[in-house]
């Protein structure tokens, strides 16, 4: 039986995502399911000219997948996870898909206790994604989750959609997730609006796991003066927990886009990233933001350790010991040498939100059972 814990943080196939995943504590990383969006890698280009690509997207992706069953292994554990490939070129899309779940297959056969891969598919996805996904789902009953966008709740006839296309697979519902994904979570985003579509969907009664996700990160920091300290409020997680409280019906389980925007828009080769710092508070993002690390006479990759300094100087600081991440700002702000990149303080930004929403969660749930 594929048990889905109550937190599931969508994390995209990247080095720094993955490694924030692998680097939480065990009691931290116990309770959450991560759901894996592969998306197509940035293509290798040639150390001294890096306007010369050696190797294009494609064949990069197709080369990585040789080892994908070890390398989910080794970055998830033997637990319960989703994998998504709808950003994945549509034309290999379907070959993709085949190849990620028969390599974790391959894994499983050696491994006890089983890797649990449970495959993601949209309501709207291409026949031959959908065949793939089905044809895993069956094995071993691990199942299968169907994503729901916000735009598909334009459909009137969407729940006689999700019914057939589980008839049609000859799906047990109870082997089925259901998340229900939201996108951009702003202002304008009520929980009244949001029960109103859920209300439409009987099957979350009775499926396997219900999720609600969603993302209030901005897609970049520009709308922030450089050289600057802000505040951003963690408007998903509000709209969970008020959703949670009004709701009649099941309870979503959360998930949300850590501190990533919802909305992925591909690789951006030869962009001046700014040296700035997420750090998740209770309520909110606490955000340093810097300028362009190739910026001319600027500090460039020093910015870093000012940051670093001032972060374990705030109250909102838990402390070394939180999580890895933590860990490695109190490490960059005690020495003058080693800065980190933009993937080191990725990581660590999303490992220490993965490791905050799971205390947070853990907590939230013991408050209601003692209610």
């Amino acid at each position: 039986m594929t048990a889905i814990k109550p937190y599931i943080p969508i994390l995209r196939s990247r080095p720094a995502e993955m490694l924030a995943l692998e680097r939480m504590y065990p009691q931290d990383r116990e309770q959450i399911t991560p759901f894996i969006e592969f998306i197509m890698p940035p293509p290798k280009t040639d150390k001294d000219d890096r306007t010369k690509i050696v190797e294009d997207s494609r064949s990069k992706l197709l080369r990585q997948l040789s080892d994908v069953g070890v390398r989910l292994l080794k970055y998830c554990g033997r637990e319960a996870v989703f994998i998504d490939v709808h950003l994945l070129d549509g034309d290999i899309r379907a070959d993709a898909f085949e190849s990620i779940l028969s390599a974790t297959n391959e894994v499983d056969l050696f491994s006890i206790p089983v890797v649990h891969i449970v495959p993601v598919i949209g309501t709207d996805a291409d026949m031959a994604t959908r065949e793939v996904a089905v044809k895993y789902a069956k094995i071993n009953d691990r199942g299968m989750c169907i994503r729901i966008d916000i735009s598909h709740f334009k459909d009137e006839n969407l729940v006689t959609h999700i019914d057939e296309f589980i008839k049609d697979s000859d799906l047990d519902i109870k082997n089925i997730d259901i998340l229900v994904d939201l996108q951009i979570v702003d202002e304008s985003t009520t929980a009244e609006s949001v029960v109103g579509k859920l209300n439409r969907l009987p099957q979350i009664k009775s499926c396997r796991s219900f999720i609600l996700t969603g993302g209030a990160f901005p897609k970049d920091l520009s709308e922030y003066p450089k050289h600057g300290n802000y505040q951003r409020e963690r408007l998903d997680y509000a709209l969970w927990q008020s959703v949670s409280n009004l709701i009649t019906s099941r309870k979503p389980y959360f998930s949300d886009y850590t501190i990533q925007h919802p909305i992925y828009y591909g690789n951006m080769p030869g962009v001046n990233p700014s040296a700035s710092v997420r750090y998740t508070n209770d309520t909110q993002w606490e955000i340093i933001r810097g300028e362009g690390l190739r910026n001319k006479k600027g500090a460039g990759f020093k910015q870093y350790l000012a940051h670093a300094r001032e972060i374990i100087q705030q109250p909102f600081y838990k402390n070394a010991d939180y999580s890895f991440g933590d860990s490695e700002i109190n490490r960059i702000a005690s020495q003058d040498e080693k800065t980190g990149n933009p993937q080191l303080w990725l990581n660590i930004g999303i490992n220490h939100h993965l490791t905050l929403v799971a205390k947070q969660l853990a907590d939230f749930r013991e408050k209601i059972k003692q209610s």
